[in-house]
């Protein structure tokens, strides 16, 4: 099975000192987004840079009470019982000037969980601290190898809807996007399920494996595995969080995995307006272009072992725009692709949760 949590949300504090409303800190940004999801109660984010903040505004969501404070050694005197590693940098490795603090948490007897490539239990001076004060440390990147399989099309064969959020890029809102879906259809009483594919959705309380971790012969059969147990634990729309973009130069064949390990009935895409480059790669030898929702859908249809998906919608990151301007480009998009093209915090996902329900009954059954 994929990793299993403590019961009950716990008290946590996440861990992205100078980085926290940087692009590397969007694990951290989701976490407060939505107060820890179904798994934890966030006490506090540790950044020196912005001691003092509110997390909530520094990152453009309004308050949330959640304080930043300067020092691991502040968060453990909130009596935090777990520290978060709430930072997503390319490449995914520790900078090696952060052990000493998840050591001091480690050492006091609080649990730490990372989501990076570094495993943090291969790190001596971490798995001696643990030992000694009997925390534990979860990577939660680490892959089950049970779900090592290769992908035979049994998710076609499964009768419940597959939402498939994907995206033009990284950080383009996939998460949000996921996780409000999944709240919205809870809320209408939907025996709806949240798979995640990567840390942050893992750590909001979605079940899955970060699927960049998983051998490549075998992303596709993982994710098709989860799948098929899901809908044997009741759930009639599983909402899927994608990661990257296929057109994406560097990350598109894990995004292509996930889309054929999904086989997606129903298709909402992430997109950033006015984005040109990709974020996060100004270390690549050239700019990397973002494409617009049309080119990454006709990819996706293209390769969706699905043949009849649906666009259930846009979701869209309009936060640097002002509210009136982020009407409008809702309505243009909507106009353009004939399909909701909504901002999820801004405006909510009703619309695109409406087409997901009204198209239902256009999913077909392989034989």
């Amino acid at each position: 099975m994929p990793m299993v949590y403590h019961e009950g949300k716990r008290r946590a504090a996440i861990y992205s000192p100078g980085i926290y409303g940087e692009v590397e800190a969007k694990t951290a940004h989701d976490l407060v987004i939505f107060s820890g999801g179904t798994l934890w109660d966030i006490v506090a984010v540790i950044d020196h840079s912005k001691k003092g903040m509110d997390a909530g505004e520094v990152i453009g969501v309004g308050r949330r009470g959640i304080p930043v404070v300067g020092s691991m050694e502040e968060a453990l005197d909130s009596s935090v019982e777990a520290v978060i590693v709430g930072a997503a940098p390319v490449g995914g490795r520790l900078p090696s000037e952060w052990v000493r603090d998840l050591a001091r948490a480690l050492e006091r007897g609080v649990d730490v969980y990372s989501g990076l490539h570094t495993f943090l239990a291969d790190i001596p001076i971490l798995r001696e601290a643990a030992r000694k004060s009997g925390a534990k440390i979860v990577d939660v990147r680490k892959p089950d190898p049970r779900y090592y399989r290769v992908w035979d099309g049994r998710v076609l064969g499964t009768k419940m809807a597959r939402v498939l959020v994907a995206g033009t890029d990284c950080d383009a809102g996939k998460n949000v996007a996921t996780y409000t879906i999944f709240e919205e259809l809870t809320r209408r009483g939907y025996r709806a399920c949240m798979v995640g594919t990567g840390q942050t959705m893992l750590l909001l309380g979605a079940r899955g494996l970060v699927l960049d971790a998983v051998p490549s012969d075998f992303v596709a059969g993982a994710l098709e595995q989860i799948l098929v147990e899901e809908e044997g634990k009741g759930c009639e729309i599983a909402v899927v969080e994608g990661q990257a973009a296929i057109s994406h130069e560097a990350y598109g064949h894990v995004s292509l995995g996930i889309l054929r390990g999904v086989a997606p009935t129903h298709i909402v895409i992430a997109h950033v307006p006015g984005r040109k480059h990709r974020a996060a790669f100004d270390h690549a030898w050239k700019p990397l272009q973002v494409v617009e929702p049309r080119e990454e859908l006709a990819l996706i249809k293209a390769l969706n072992p699905y043949p009849n998906s649906v666009l259930a919608g846009i979701t869209l990151n309009t936060s640097k725009f002002s509210l009136d301007e982020a009407k409008r480009i809702e309505e243009d998009y909507t106009k353009t692709y004939m399909a909701p093209a909504v901002d999820p915090l801004r405006t909510g996902v009703k619309p695109v949760v409406d087409r997901i329900v009204e198209t239902l009954e256009r999913i077909q059954v392989a034989p």
